[in-house]
Order: structure tokens, then C-alpha cells, then sequence
């Protein structure tokens, strides 16, 4: 591979990162108050339905005990990165339905079970203090922001495709932006900047919140 070859990998990886930096941004906060609002309503429809949760109680505990050693966090870590990864990909295909934020429905049943797995928390009588704050926080903010990347990039391909839909109707047609352009950089996005994140994210959980997890199970007992 030649230098130009090289500079020209760089260069794009580079314009990848700031356009992602750049979609992100405008919507940021925004998602993180929907994460947030899905996240408490979850959690009082749980509290208040109380249901009947013995076994999940019992295997979220079981789950929490296992691997003190060490042994199966790299098996965790590719298992966390392909249920992540896919995650993402769901909300990149759920955006070329032309429904309007119907991608926003895996961040929906993320936040939701984040808000199901505090109560269970509560529980299992362990410290929600440190529980979400060393055994969660950790990889959660890079694994959500991650997510509300994948949701903008998402957006911008719906929006094109509804624009070109409702074209079909107009008299007068509209300039709609090129899907193929949105297109091309979703996937390259998704290469270049999503896919790694959600592997560091994984790895995160994977080794540093399983282990900090063991030490707080093993410091509640």
C-alpha cells in the first residue's frame, strides 16, 4: 500500500469521525432525555405492577456471581459486541421503513430494561449506588451514545426517504438530499466509527463492569 493510499485512509477516517461528531452533537441531550423518561417510566410501571420476578431475581444474582476468576470475559465481551453491534444495525434497517422514528424503537426497549433491571437491582437488596455507577455507568454512556449515533444517521435516511414518498404526491416536487449520499456515509459510519465503539463499550462491560460487579456481589456478602 502506498503513501497516497495511506493518506487517503486517513483522510476519510478523519472526515468519518467529525461528520459522526457532528450528527451527534445536534441531538445528543435530546436522546438522552428520551433515554432518560423511557428509563423512569419503565421503572414505576415495574414498581407498580410488581410482578412475579423470583426467577430473573435469582438468575440476575446467579449472573453477577459467575466469572470471579476471570474465566469467559472475552466470551462475554464478543457476546456484549454482537448483541450490541446488532442493535445498532436493527435501527439502520428500521430506518428505511417510511415511519418516522420507528428506529427509535431499540432505544426504546434499552432504556426500558435498563429501568426493569434497576428494580430487580433493588431486588437483590445490592448497593444501586455503586451497582449503576461502577457496574453500569462504565460502559452504558459510550454503549447509549453509540446508539443515539446509529438513530441520527438513521434519521437522515427516513428523512430522505419520506421526502422522496411524499414527492410522489406533490404538484409542485420538492429538492429532496441524495439517499445515496446519506447512504454512504450511514455505512461508512458504521465501519469506521460505530462498529469500533461498540467493541470498546463491550470490552468495557465485558472486563471492567463484570469484575467491578463481582466485587460489589462479593463485598454485599
Amino acid at each position: 500500500m502506498n503513501k497516497a493510499n495511506v493518506d487517503n485512509i486517513k483522510k476519510t477516517i478523519i472526515k468519518t469521525w467529525k461528520n459522526a461528531w457532528f450528527h451527534l452533537k445536534k441531538s445528543f441531550w435530546k436522546y438522552w432525555l428520551f433515554y432518560f423518561i423511557i428509563f423512569i417510566i419503565a421503572y414505576l410501571i415495574t414498581v407498580l405492577t410488581n410482578p412475579n420476578i423470583k426467577e430473573l431475581i435469582l438468575g440476575l444474582d446467579e449472573n453477577l456471581k459467575d466469572d470471579v476468576s476471570g474465566e469467559g470475559y472475552w466470551r462475554s465481551t464478543f457476546f456484549l459486541f454482537k448483541n450490541n453491534w446488532l442493535v445498532c444495525l436493527q435501527i439502520l434497517i428500521l430506518a428505511f421503513i417510511p415511519i418516522r422514528y420507528l428506529y427509535t424503537l431499540p432505544l426504546i426497549s434499552t432504556s426500558a430494561m435498563i429501568g426493569v433491571t434497576l428494580y430487580l437491582v433493588q431486588q437483590v437488596n445490592l448497593n444501586v449506588l455503586y451497582t449503576f455507577g461502577l457496574g453500569f455507568l462504565p460502559h452504558a454512556i459510550l454503549e447509549l451514545t453509540t446508539f443515539i449515533l446509529a438513530a441520527c444517521y438513521g434519521s437522515s435516511i427516513n428523512k430522505v426517504i419520506i421526502g422522496r414518498l411524499t414527492n410522489l404526491f406533490r404538484k409542485v416536487k420538492k429538492i429532496t438530499p441524495s439517499f445515496r449520499r446519506h447512504l454512504k456515509e450511514a455505512f461508512i459510519a458504521f465501519i469506521l466509527v460505530i462498529t469500533p465503539c461498540i467493541f470498546i463499550a463491550a470490552f468495557i462491560e465485558g472486563f471492567i463492569s463484570k469484575f467491578l460487579l463481582n466485587i460489589i456481589v462479593n463485598f454485599s456478602n
